[in-house]
């Protein structure tokens, strides 16, 4: 994979696994959520349940209290009519009394008469629950709960019963009523069902949600790819583009200085000495011919050196950036009149060649623009270090120019022009800056400081 690939990838990893993540997390809390609602649900139903059969429990020993309580009634016939009366005490479809001796004989069953006389006190349950000695147990503590396995009257089955006995001493009776809680059992488990279809739902929509956004941040950075790709193509003609119209302005200006001053030097020497050969022929003195001529050559000589130094100035490889920027100085202000103040640092060792070349051809272009554009009579040119940066800084008393307007419309300048001082810097991860105004014109170029060896 590529650099942009690679970024991609680390884009839309971490959000995927985000995404997966927050969906499991979802997914536990909305389980234990369901959990605890139908555990909730239950323990209220559970609670209900009980406290109806507190109450049934306590109609019945109401019903009873005349004869439990009632002295002018001989004891065992009271008992007998308390069983007519519990034995008739029947509520909902699977509701009734029963009661059991203290030693665990059956005295009032309506529903399983064959109890009756019987002792059951070894009787248990599908799970092995000692049904009547739990039943004698709460009731003796006071008045308790007890859930257990028993035969379902209504559904011919087995169901889960939840019983309610109490106490009655005088007698030595055990009296308990109880409720099937197996639809209570039932409508949690559909409430719980309604609720994991739900969390279901959920973690879809939040699936669904996540691989949209991940699809989405591909997508984007698909896009973003496209148009950065599509944006580089585009500049990379346009150097492109620049970098050939550069050269051939180079070679156009090259052909013209050795058309016009090279090859006519050349050519005026060559007549020279032509016309020296004929006097020396005719015997004539050619002294003043070879005179010009050896002026013509040094003349050639001169702007051959001149041109090379243009193309590439050498004294940047031999001597530096600070020996070079002055060489351009004297050069430029000899030929041009406009004073010049250099203030430098030596940086002979401490900068590549590239370094070096930008920020000449920067000082180059700087002041061929200040000769042609500006008015100016004194230029001041700082080669030096300022905090984290290698700052080379041209300072003219020019006219100005409206920075705003040229950045606006673009306007070419003379040879490498602003744009291109801009680029040259821009690869060395450099600054460029230009303030103009009627008083004149400041143009910084800076680099950092870690460019430099030292650093």
């Amino acid at each position: 994979m590529n650099l942009k690939q690679k970024i991609q990838l680390l884009a839309v990893l971490p959000l995927a696994v985000a995404m997966l993540l927050v969906v499991l997390v979802t997914q536990y809390q909305f389980d234990k959520l369901s959990l605890e609602t139908a555990t909730a649900y239950r323990d209220g139903v559970i609670e209900r349940r009980q406290a109806e059969l507190k109450n049934y429990t306590l109609l019945a020993l109401s019903s009873i209290d005349h004869l439990y309580n009632n002295q002018d009634i001989d004891t065992e016939v009271a008992q007998e009519l308390a069983k007519d009366v519990l034995t008739n005490l029947i509520y909902k479809e699977d509701g009734y009394f029963f009661a059991y001796t203290a030693d665990g004989v059956g005295v009032v069953h309506p529903i399983q008469p064959f109890r009756i006389g019987e002792n059951w006190w070894e009787l248990q349950d599908e799970s092995g629950i000692f049904l009547i000695q739990e039943l004698v147990k709460n009731a003796q503590a006071g008045g308790d709960y007890l859930q257990y396995s028993w035969d379902k009257p209504s559904a011919g089955e087995v169901g889960t019963k939840m019983a309610y006995s109490v106490m009655l001493d005088k007698w030595g009776w055990m009296l308990g009523t109880g409720v099937y809680i197996d639809d209570v059992e039932d409508q949690v488990s559909r409430i719980q069902l309604s609720i994991d279809h739900k969390i279901i739902s959920a973690s879809y929509v939040i699936l669904a949600i996540g691989i949209i956004s991940v699809i989405a941040v591909f997508s984007t950075g698909l896009l973003l790819q496209f148009s950065e790709r599509k944006l580089a193509d585009g500049k990379l003609q346009e150097l492109t583009k620049r970098i050939l119209t550069a050269q051939e302005e180079e070679r156009r200006r090259v052909s013209r200085e050795l058309h016009d001053g090279i090859s006519q030097l050349i050519a005026s020497a060559k007549f020279s000495i032509e016309t020296a050969l004929l006097k020396i022929k005719s015997n004539q003195s050619p002294e003043e011919d070879l005179t010009l001529t050896t002026e013509k050559i040094t003349q050639t000589l001169t702007d051959l050196r001149r041109i090379s130094r243009d193309l590439h100035p050498r004294i940047l490889d031999d001597h530096g950036l600070s020996a070079g920027i002055e060489s351009l100085s004297a050069n430029f202000s000899r030929r041009t009149g406009i004073s010049i103040n250099l203030d430098k640092v030596a940086v002979k060792n401490m900068l590549s060649l590239e370094i070096k070349t930008t920020f000449y051809r920067v000082a180059q272009e700087a002041l061929t623009n200040i000769e042609r554009h500006s008015s100016a009579t004194e230029v001041n040119i700082a080669i030096g270090i300022r905090g984290r940066w290698l700052v080379l800084s041209i300072r003219d008393n020019g006219n100005g120019f409206d920075v705003a307007s040229l950045n606006r419309n673009k306007s070419p300048m003379v040879g490498i022009g602003l744009r291109n001082m801009h680029e040259r810097l821009s690869y060395h991860k450099g600054v460029f800056t230009i303030e103009s105004n009627r008083s004149g014109t400041i143009i910084e170029a800076k680099i950092p400081k870690n460019y430099l060896k030292f650093s």
